[in-house]
């Protein structure tokens, strides 16, 4: 028995070999050489490894490929990757993105890119110019006429020592998303075919299941969805040998209400000190409502630890009005925040949910700590490779003095549990909030918390599953330079964290349970997470079902992480609710992330989307996005108030374009016959944004340190211009705190460029200084006009001016002053001639100038008004001329005749033939003439008087209609 045992054994392993020996070919490291620096001092250039090759990279990230015909004839370049193609001689004949003096490329749209034959293209990715080298490499080292080098295993090699010699592969390339979220039953499954070889057998298979394959290689298959997740397997095989397999992950969401929740959070540090009275709480709540707002996320318990509430009989936590930093500090200490917003927003109809930034004590960017520094042995002890090997309190970290944000505590430390819990239970206890939130409850990042408390809890955690901690923190990582090694235990340490977290999860939804039972009421417990879960296990957290079931298909970088004991510390299952933040940039990652909440939480608790409003300021991008969450989610959570706008919220709320309805315009002290056009008046001020305040948008401007602010008082005068010498001479070493107090009767002009640029900025810090005299106005109604068709003739001009701040209003139409009405109405008729008219108009406040613009109407030929009032004289006709018909019958193919030359007359105006319009609109008054002449030689007769006086006032009209 044994003998037969060994030859058993003997052929397995010779039916293994192939593998092993493919296996030890995958370990060869294969190398891309470029061009010495200095080919005077040595011959051996700069090298990187190869990735991958001929392999599709969807998925793929931080990679050098290369690209052989072996792949295909051609491949697909992205707009932020770099590619270099290299022919048959070594030589490199094209770039795509070079690199010019070591500067970012100039970024060149997608593109295909040839593979040349005996040649290969080489192809870069990575997600950071600044901080990795994959593209940079490529970028910066090789130029036009450069010999490129291959080496495997460090001996130089050619590139056909690298291919298989089958030729090209056919290759697929779906025009789906790679995931995405349906509402429907089922999907469409489409794509191209590359590479296809004319005489070869194909075959398309989509989970298995034949599909068809157009002479072009496109290709469409409709797919029924399952509920929840559904993979999809996309392979095609050339004569039964498989080429290419792409994946789609599409989560189909069922039973979606139509009444969607859309949260606005309301953070405390921005926004605290812009409510000094409760009306103006109130006021902006009728603003969110009115834009689409259900419900508010109130920061109660900022990143320094203060409180939004003044009812802290647990925790003794300092109001947010005992804040100093110049950015935080001018809170009104008599004004409850969180009680205000309760009591406006149930009377709205407004849920209120308190947000508390659970595990963060301290604002290190602003020097605030509201408790931390009474609680030293609260702060999180942080491992990081600055410190040589050291583990120190966050603050004593070189980190912590030159690079952290926001001080966090450690949330294994039972002290701050039992404290952050407290303050959960004295919001819930004395206010009757909707729902309670945990934000930032997580771990600062993968470096904390390396305390003794810490270690303490993982040996526990480590023995009861049989594992012993031997070196520490070196069974945790090391580091070799800046670079983090990890050791045996890394991911039992990320579970461990997961673990913390979901039981101090649970302990705040079992304090929630016990109000709820004891006093009868439905507060919710949701939380807040960041969106890209592949990476929040860094951050100690698993927002995930504990259902849920990791797939290779979603490439997850620490995919060894996912088994039975982390999905346990998935915490969605404690929650009433999860709001996700997708703050990408662009709708299809936006929906890429919506799908993996989707996939993550099983669908088993609502989502919503949260919206950076800041990334998303552009009001037609803002719809696509805001679309995308309310169609594939529960609702949307908007982050936060600071940016919002609620004109485009609410047009993006309702899924229509938004129309700015006003023109906003600011004299310019040192060019009198010149103004400055700016952006939004009374309206949050975002990046790239000039805008105006009065004292109607609320005390301050509520703004922050690095715009430039020019202060107008009652009288039209500057009073002050904040950081403008920082703007002129772009030195903001130490920049003034903007928020500047609206005076009443005045304004303040308030800018802020995109970091780095310096347009807006500069161009207030310039134009304006103390002493200077200043007026503003709104214009509206030009939108009206702007580049729209009337009738030739006049056309009534309509408008409306509003002052901003002091002074009286003049408006000249094409240089000619007109009426401007107390109201600030002005209407006035305007010639216009057939074709273009340029329209001036110019405003003036106290004689300085605020708006001076033409804009464009085109004067049209009303084809449309003589055509009805044709047809309405051939029914008058019919109406007045029963006998004779042939009498009838004349006047009506009159009136035809009429009718064909004015429809040739418009077809020959727009294809700008204008003689033989004009030609066709004199047949018109010819054929019209005839018609008046026969009415008037059977009037009295066989017409009426009355009726032949109609009929010919009728086509008297239509004549004059014609002169226009």
């Amino acid at each position: 028995m044994r003998k037969w045992y060994m030859v058993v054994c003997f052929i397995l392993l010779l039916g293994l070999m192939p593998s092993i020996m493919a296996a030890n070919d995958s370990e060869d490291l294969i190398e891309v050489e470029a061009p010495p620096e200095d080919p005077t001092i040595g011959t051996s250039g700069p090298m990187k490894e190869i990735n991958y090759m001929d392999e599709n990279l969807e998925g793929k990230a931080d990679f050098i490929s290369l690209f052989t015909t072996d792949y295909g004839q051609e491949v697909f370049v992205k707009r932020l990757w770099v590619a270099v193609q290299v022919d048959s001689q070594n030589r490199v004949t094209r770039m795509i993105n070079p690199s010019h003096n070591g500067q970012a490329p100039v970024w060149e749209e997608e593109q295909y890119l040839e593979i040349p034959d005996g040649g290969y293209v080489l192809l870069a990715h990575d997600d950071s110019w600044a901080n990795k080298d994959f593209r940079k490499f490529l970028a910066t080292n090789f130029t036009l006429g450069d010999e490129s080098k291959l080496r495997k295993n460090g001996e130089l090699i050619s590139v056909r020592d690298l291919m298989t010699g089958e030729g090209p592969q056919a290759r697929i390339e779906l025009s789906n998303q790679a995931l995405y979220t349906e509402t429907a039953s089922q999907t469409d499954v489409s794509g191209q075919v590359r590479n296809l070889v004319d005489g070869s057998q194909y075959e398309l298979y989509v989970n298995g299941e034949d599909v068809f394959i157009a002479e072009d290689g496109s290709f469409t298959f409709p797919y029924t969805l399952e509920s929840q997740t559904n993979y999809i397997d996309v392979e095609i095989y050339q004569e039964g040998q498989l080429h290419d397999r792409q994946s789609l992950i599409v989560f189909r969401k069922e039973n979606l209400s139509e009444d969607k929740h859309v949260f606005l959070w309301v953070e405390q540090g921005p926004n605290a000190r812009r409510f000094q009275t409760s009306d103006s709480i109130y006021d902006m709540l009728v603003q969110a409502k009115d834009a689409g707002v259900t419900a508010v996320a109130l920061d109660v318990k900022g990143v320094e630890g203060f409180a939004s509430y003044q009812k802290n009989d647990l925790t003794n936590r300092p109001y947010v009005s005992e804040m100093t930093a110049p950015a935080r500090s001018g809170s009104n200490p008599d004004l409850d925040l969180l009680e205000e917003f309760i009591r406006h927003g149930h009377e709205l109809g407004l849920e209120v949910h308190a947000a508390l930034n659970v595990f963060a004590e301290g604002s290190i960017a602003h020097n605030e700590f509201a408790v931390l520094d009474e609680h030293l042995d609260w702060e999180e002890q942080v491992y990081r490779h600055e410190d040589g090997g050291d583990i120190l309190r966050l603050r004593e970290s070189e980190y912590g003095r030159s690079g952290a944000l926001v001080a966090f505590v450690n949330p294994a430390n039972e002290d701050v549990r039992d404290y952050q819990l407290r303050s959960f239970e004295e919001v819930i206890k004395n206010y009757d909030v909707d729902g309670v939130l945990l934000d930032r409850g997580r771990y600062d990042n993968y470096f904390a918390d390396f305390s003794d408390e810490s270690k303490r809890q993982f040996e526990e955690f480590l023995h009861k599953r049989g594992k012993e901690l031997e070196n520490w923190p070196a069974d945790i990582f090391t580091y070799d330079g800046a670079s983090r090694i990890d050791g045996p235990l890394i991911n039992e340490w990320y579970t461990y964290r997961a673990q913390v977290i979901k039981t101090f999860t649970e302990e705040v939804r079992g304090l929630v349970d016990q109000y709820n039972v004891q006093e009868n009421r439905a507060v919710e417990l949701s939380a807040y997470v960041g969106s890209w879960y592949e990476t929040y296990y860094l951050n100690g957290v698993n927002w995930a079902s504990p259902n849920f079931e990791y797939d290779p298909r979603l490439q997850f970088p620490q995919e060894e992480l996912y088994d039975e004991a982390y999905y346990e510390t998935g915490y969605t299952d404690q929650l009433d609710f999860l709001m996700i933040g997708t703050y990408q940039r662009t709708a299809a990652e936006i929906n890429r992330y919506i799908t993996l909440g989707n996939i993550l939480t099983n669908g088993e608790i609502p989502l919503y989307a949260g919206m950076a409003l800041v990334n998303v300021q552009e009001p037609s991008l803002q719809r696509e996005v805001f679309q995308a969450g309310l169609n594939n989610t529960n609702g949307l959570m908007l982050f936060d108030y600071s940016q919002a706008n609620f004109d485009v919220i609410q047009a993006s709320i309702k899924n229509v374009p938004y129309v700015k309805n006003y023109d906003l315009g600011i004299s310019n002290p040192i060019d009198s016959h010149s103004s400055i056009t700016g952006d939004f008046f009374n309206v949050n001020r975002n990046d790239n944004n000039l805008n105006v305040y009065s004292s109607q948008f609320g005390p301050t401007t509520g703004t922050n340190t690095w715009g430039v602010e020019a202060v107008v008082d009652g009288s039209g005068t500057v009073i002050n211009v904040v950081n403008k010498q920082q703007a002129i001479n772009w030195n903001w070493a130490q920049p003034e705190n903007n928020n500047s107090v609206i005076p009443d009767g005045g304004f303040v002009i308030s800018a802020l460029d995109g970091s780095g640029i310096r347009e807006k900025r500069q161009l207030v810090a310039r134009s304006y200084q103390q002493g200077d005299q200043v007026r503003a106005a709104l214009y509206r109604g030009f939108l009206d006009y702007e580049e729209e068709e009337f009738p030739h003739g006049t056309i009534n001009f309509q408008g409306n001016v509003e002052v901003i701040g002091v002074g009286n209003a003049a408006v000249y139409l094409n240089e000619e002053e007109v009426t401007v009405l107390p109201n600030g109405d002005i209407e006035e008729e305007l010639a216009i001639e057939l074709g273009e008219n340029i329209i001036s108009i110019r405003i003036e406040v106290d004689g300085y100038i605020t708006h001076q613009r033409e804009f464009t109407v085109y004067g049209t030929w009303a084809e449309l008004d003589l055509l009805e009032q044709l047809g309405e004289l051939k029914d008058l006709v019919t109406e007045y001329i029963q006998h004779p018909p042939g009498i009838r019958q004349s006047l009506v193919v009159r009136l035809n005749k009429a009718e064909e030359s004015l429809l040739k007359a418009k077809q020959f105006l727009e294809d700008g033939q204008e003689r033989k319009a004009l030609q066709e609109k004199e047949k018109a008054r010819s054929a019209l003439e005839k018609f008046t002449d026969h009415v008037q030689r059977h009037e009295g007769n066989h017409i009426k008087k009355e009726h032949a006086k109609k009929l010919v006032n009728k086509a008297d009209n239509l004549k004059s209609l014609l002169d226009l």
